[in-house]
């Protein structure tokens, strides 16, 4: 019997749900913590959205060429970052690879 744990291949929507943990701690951190607890939430909360801001920035080509609403590309990337952009840029790499 083989007893060794499955490879974990997680979906998109399953790392979707740690971002979501994420931003519900810095709101928890920020709004319920004081002292150095808050100002860790704060720090996270913006490195993350400044980090998000520039993928979109740097990936506007990419969500062009994937066509779809851009404000649901903007606004997917603005929460999940690279969760949203990464496999539609596999997608696309794909389907352009002979």
């Amino acid at each position: 019997m083989d007893r060794s744990l499955p490879a974990c291949d997680a979906e998109p929507m399953d790392k979707k749900h740690g971002v979501w943990i994420l931003w519900i701690g810095c709101a928890l951190a920020i709004f319920h913590g004081s002292g150095w607890v808050a100002i860790a939430g704060q720090v996270v909360f913006w490195v993350t959205l400044v980090a998000h801001v520039v993928e979109c920035f740097i990936n506007l080509e990419l969500f062009r060429r994937a066509g779809g609403s851009m404000t649901h590309h903007i606004v997917q990337t603005l929460i999940y970052g690279l969760f949203h952009w990464s496999p539609i840029k596999a997608r696309l790499e794909a389907e352009e690879s002979p």
